[in-house]
């Protein structure tokens, strides 16, 4: 505005000057002067208002524009506040996840260790009575050694007492003779 009021000034003086020349010359143009003089007031006075207006709307415009910039400002802090939200429940379902996870893993983990206890206890079991089996089986060898130990001194009994009646039968009978002699 100030060089374009600088550039009308020059303009006006350049035509002063070129009218001034004039006016040496002839009288009547001065009054003419005077009345373009009271047009550049006026163009003047009207860039003022003008000035005035743009002054107001500059005004206006920092304003709004302030306004503008903080709802960008709030909106930016919404946004941001929205995220940390975001996150903080991310955050919140991974924990859960993991705790889930980690019931699940504490779970199995029980599980397998009662199958561990289950089969322990099915082992013990099965050892128990393979060693009772084993025990029985000793002592079954044991009875047939005994039986076999007891048969042979029942034969060897039987078969004394067998040839002892075989002996006697054997003898002569002269002993019976004396017998009868006797009574």
């Amino acid at each position: 505005m100030a060089k374009a009021k600088a550039k009308s000034k020059k303009k006006t003086t350049a035509k002063r000057a070129v009218k001034k020349k004039v006016a040496t010359r002839k009288k009547t143009p001065a009054k003419r002067k005077v009345a373009k003089k009271k047009v550049v007031k006026k163009k003047v006075a009207k860039k003022k208002v003008a000035k005035k207006k743009v002054a107001k709307k500059k005004t206006s415009n920092v304003a709004a524009k302030k306004k503008a910039a903080a709802a960008k400002r709030k909106a930016a802090a919404a946004k941001k506040k929205a995220a940390a939200a975001k996150r903080k429940a991310a955050a919140a379902a991974k924990k859960i996840a993991a705790a889930k996870k980690k019931a699940a893993a504490a779970a199995a983990k029980q599980k397998v260790r009662e199958q561990v206890a289950a089969a322990a206890a099915a082992l013990a079991a099965a050892k128990a009575e393979v060693a009772a089996s084993k025990k029985r089986q000793d002592l079954i060898l044991k009875m047939a050694e005994r039986k076999e130990a007891a048969i042979a001194s029942f034969v060897e009994k039987w078969s004394k007492k067998e040839m002892a009646k075989i002996e006697k039968a054997m003898k002569p009978k002269k002993a019976k003779k004396r017998r009868a002699k006797k009574k």
